[in-house]
């Protein structure tokens, strides 16, 4: 399960080895993730966070991991029925997959 928000690096670099600096007062983008293509968001939260923004925030976050979750699926299973497609678009013109050297 992806977690962005109020997070200690060892869990941020697990899940996408970026970290912003501790002091930060500012959201944060990182690089994309290897499997879903999108780029995780750290978000800042402020000592004096009213409840809405807090509101706010959450759900954002939860948007956030619900995408991440979604498009990992997606680029996945995409990628998995593309290689079965090209075996089976081969298998059937009688050809076989190739090595490297020929």
């Amino acid at each position: 399960m992806y977690q962005y928000g109020r997070i200690s690096c060892n869990k941020c670099k697990a899940v996408s080895r970026f970290c912003p600096p501790r002091k930060s007062c500012r959201d944060w983008i990182g690089p994309p993730d290897k499997y879903s293509n999108l780029r995780p968001v750290h978000f800042y939260i402020p000592e004096n966070e009213s409840p809405l923004e807090q509101k706010l925030r959450e759900l954002r976050q939860e948007t956030q991991e619900w995408n991440q979750q979604f498009w990992a699926n997606q680029n996945l299973t995409f990628i998995k029925e593309k290689e079965e497609f090209i075996h089976s678009r081969l298998k059937a013109k009688g050809l076989g997959l190739q090595t490297e050297s020929g």
